[in-house]
């Protein structure tokens, strides 16, 4: 179970990395929409948008990832849909205030990235100690570069 809390952080601090370093570039494989409901999930779920705070208009979503803002209400619309945030005519979008589903969003996300992670992984027959100290030292090489 430590190694579980352990590998938790690194990659909590590792996506965060990475999101800090990135430009969102849209895959052309899945729907734009849907990339951008994934990115707010994961500013839901690194503390960027709080519980109950107040979300960028869609007009300012839409130039800010450079897309239509139909696209931007699809993906709000769906989050609504999934009481991730809350909607209201005339009134900016809100977060929710369960911290009990942003928890649940975040261990799902995390398990979701394990799941792609170990089908990867199983083939090369490591053993869980070894890929527990390689995740930390990569991580850490990472914040070194961060760093810098």
């Amino acid at each position: 179970m430590e190694h579980i809390i352990q590998l938790e952080g690194v990659l909590s601090g590792w996506y965060t990395l990475l999101e800090r370093r990135c430009k969102m570039e849209f895959d052309k494989r899945i729907p734009i929409y849907e990339q951008l409901k994934h990115r707010v999930k994961q500013a839901i779920v690194n503390g960027e948008y709080e519980a109950g705070a107040v979300l960028p208009s869609r007009r300012e979503m839409a130039q800010s990832y450079q897309v239509n803002p139909n696209t931007v209400q699809r993906a709000l619309k769906e989050l609504e849909e999934e009481a991730l945030i809350m909607t209201g005519n005339n009134v900016p979008s809100q977060v929710t205030n369960d911290l009990h589903r942003i928890e649940n969003l975040r261990q799902t996300m995390i398990e979701e990235a394990l799941s792609i992670f170990f089908q990867e992984i199983a083939p090369l027959k490591v053993k869980p100690e070894q890929l527990v100290q390689y995740v930390i030292q990569y991580a850490e090489s990472k914040r070194g570069d961060q760093d810098a």
